[in-house]
């Protein structure tokens, strides 16, 4: 092999390992890609923060995608609710729900557990994911916002 074959050789491995790689990680980078034309720096930070908070804390009971679990648990995907309600999503997060609820026309009524141990910054974090992810439209929401909440 000359060295012109060997080095088209190895831009050819080094391309199959580059897109391997990418494959592995296409999931997590679309998620951020769909975002990222919306949300500045700090925002897409914290994106990513709320989808670690969110897999850790929400994902069992609404799914990964979002879509909830039938009748029991709602949709956080294209959520009428979630829109309308913010303060009331918010406050949900870090005391937990009780009592029935109507998302997008089906009502609910299985209880949310609290998060009180959640800071106003997870909150936050939390919020701007499950507003931006599975092609939901944002909203504009301020650690001023998720304070006032709380005080």
């Amino acid at each position: 092999m000359n060295n012109s074959d060997r080095s088209g050789f190895h831009i050819k491995v080094f391309l199959l390992v580059l897109s391997a790689l990418f494959l592995g990680c296409s999931q997590d980078q679309s998620d951020n890609a769909k975002v990222q034309d919306r949300l500045d720096t700090i925002e897409l930070q914290q994106f990513t923060s709320g989808k670690k908070l969110y897999q850790q804390r929400c994902q069992n009971c609404h799914m990964e995608d979002g879509s909830g679990l039938g009748t029991l648990i709602p949709p956080l995907k294209n959520s009428d609710y979630l829109f309308n309600n913010t303060e009331d999503a918010i406050r949900s997060i870090k005391y937990g729900l009780k009592g029935p609820i109507v998302v997008n026309g089906v009502k609910y009524n299985q209880p949310m557990p609290a998060n009180p141990k959640l800071t106003n910054i997870e909150i936050l974090e939390l919020m701007i994911y499950i507003t931006n992810a599975w092609d939901n439209p944002g909203s504009e929401i301020s650690l001023k916002q998720v304070e006032s909440v709380f005080n």
